[in-house]
């Protein structure tokens, strides 16, 4: 096998890889290759992703999934990322965009959420902002004083906010009472495995479902 050298150029795809990970903080490799090399082989999009790895633009980390012995491989930016995304080519703020995935026990949760943002049209995917940066900005913590915040939140095309919330099998029927009960009849996408929409409905989640499956 051919040894893998470090992106020498950024590609039209590998800028909209950063961008989403600037966006999103977190993604899973099948994200990524779903999203960019839907027809291509998974070695094809994880070499690109070791070169622009190898070159300082993201890192990858390996995390347990929702069932015992199941892991994910996921990519966040890194400093060279990050130096680019805050740059004049795509704009972000640098108190918004992250180079580490996050808490070790909030990273699946985060990237099951962004399942959401390649559902997206173009227009929405531009104003997709996840909880840490929703936090930031309206300058309120999760569970701090009753706020309720989602795990993130995009306009969509007709002009609402819609939030997204996601729940890899560990909420509570009180912790989902209270997330309806905080997020007061605003337009909510539920993300969860398959087998736990029933469980978010019974306790009051309603809005639009997206399932995932945990095999």
């Amino acid at each position: 096998m051919a040894k893998i050298t470090k992106a020498k150029q950024l590609t039209d795809r590998d800028k909209s890889i950063l961008t989403a990970l600037a966006r999103c903080r977190v993604l899973s490799s099948n994200q990524i290759k779903n999203a960019y090399w839907p027809e291509a082989k998974e070695r094809t999009c994880l070499e690109r992703l070791e070169r622009l790895q190898k070159a300082g633009f993201v890192k990858e980390h390996t995390i347990p999934g929702e069932k015992a012995g199941k892991y994910l491989k996921v990519f966040c930016l890194g400093d060279k990322g990050k130096k680019w995304a805050i740059g004049p080519e795509c704009g972000l703020d640098r108190k918004t965009v992250f180079t580490h995935p996050g808490k070790s026990n909030e990273i699946l949760h985060q990237v099951r959420t962004n399942s959401v943002y390649y559902r997206l049209s173009s227009n929405e995917r531009a104003t997709y902002k996840i909880g840490d940066v929703i936090e930031i900005e309206r300058k309120v913590y999760k569970g701090g004083g009753g706020v309720e915040v989602p795990d993130a939140a995009f306009v969509n095309d007709e002009g609402d906010e819609v939030y997204v919330e996601a729940d890899t099998g560990s909420y509570t029927g009180k912790q989902v009472k209270q997330k309806v009960s905080g997020f007061r009849d605003k337009k909510t996408i539920w993300v969860c495995p398959t087998s736990r929409q029933s469980f978010l409905v019974r306790h009051g989640a309603k809005g639009e479902f997206f399932t995932y499956s945990t095999a």
